[in-house]
């Protein structure tokens, strides 16, 4: 429990230290909008946190992940004044409906189907507790790694340059590329899945013969395309604060998302540890020879 709110201090020690160094001369707390969406994300967690105390399903967060950065980029739309600015409503549409995708796909599948793996494990490790220490170890936690990997929104929010046409069509480019592979590999292992005769099998298939979690690349795709929404603006603050989206997002994927699945997969799938060796996690590998 100590090193679990150790980090989440250490968190929100980062979106402080954000929120101070971004903000304009005026230090009041009220000119912290940054800061102040985190605290609408952690209401917005909190409240989740009590419904899976009456669910008694703490897995229900991650369906709720994509829309905590809706509420993140909806705080910010409001309290920045950005309503009338033609990019700021581009970007808000983009995380709308990203995260409103993820959170549908992710309740399909995980709606009936009992609490994830995951944190039976861990309300095991918490025993009685469990009720008090899912509240940081899951809900608090996720509530400030998406404010962290949310932060080019904001920093999308404040560019107020020039929104030109052919800055309208990169960003389009990235995004709709992104959200379609994810998408169209989601459905792919939906389909392999409901399948009988693919029942201990591995997906190799469309595009699931690239990477083994194309899903994940098209994630990382959906946020290299808001991290653009900052790049006309110039400002090198701007712009390297917001590629702490993409790399925050692959560090969580290749140090704790990734190995959970493959580790799991690994017991579960006979030649899945072969297959992790012959195939790349998240980045397409065009050419590889397919594992039976």
């Amino acid at each position: 429990m100590k090193n679990i709110l150790t980090f989440n201090l250490f968190l929100a020690l980062i979106i402080i230290i954000i929120s101070y160094i971004s903000t304009p001369e005026n230090q009041i707390l009220l000119n912290h909008h940054y800061l102040i969406g985190y605290f609408f994300v952690l209401i917005f967690m909190t409240a989740l946190w009590i419904l899976s105390l009456l669910a008694k399903d703490a897995s229900i967060v991650d369906i709720f992940w994509g829309p905590a950065f809706i509420v993140l980029a909806a705080s910010l739309f409001n309290l920045m004044g950005v309503e009338n600015n033609e990019r700021s409503q581009w970007l808000l549409a983009f995380i709308t409906i990203w995260g409103l995708r993820l959170a549908f796909h992710i309740g399909i599948r995980n709606v009936g189907h009992g609490e994830d793996f995951r944190y039976v494990q861990w309300r095991k490790e918490g025993g009685k507790n469990y009720w008090i220490i899912s509240l940081f170890r899951v809900f608090i936690l996720q509530g400030s790694l998406a404010t962290l990997v949310g932060v080019s929104i904001y920093f999308g929010f404040l560019n107020t340059a020039h929104f030109g046409d052919l800055e309208k069509i990169v960003l389009c480019s990235f995004f709709i590329f992104g959200l379609l592979w994810e998408s169209i590999s989601d459905i792919q292992l939906i389909q392999f899945r409901k399948n009988p005769e693919n029942k201990g099998k591995i997906i190799q298939s469309g595009l699931w013969k690239f990477s083994r979690h194309p899903n994940y690349f098209g994630d990382l795709m959906v946020w290299i395309s808001i991290v653009l929404f900052s790049v006309s603006s110039k400002n090198f603050l701007f712009i390297a604060m917001s590629t702490i989206s993409p790399l925050l997002m692959g560090l969580i994927f290749y140090k704790i998302t990734g190995p959970i699945m493959d580790n799991a997969l690994a017991l579960s799938k006979h030649g899945y540890k072969e297959y992790m060796q012959n195939s790349n996690s998240l980045i397409p590998k065009l050419f590889r020879r397919k594992i039976k």
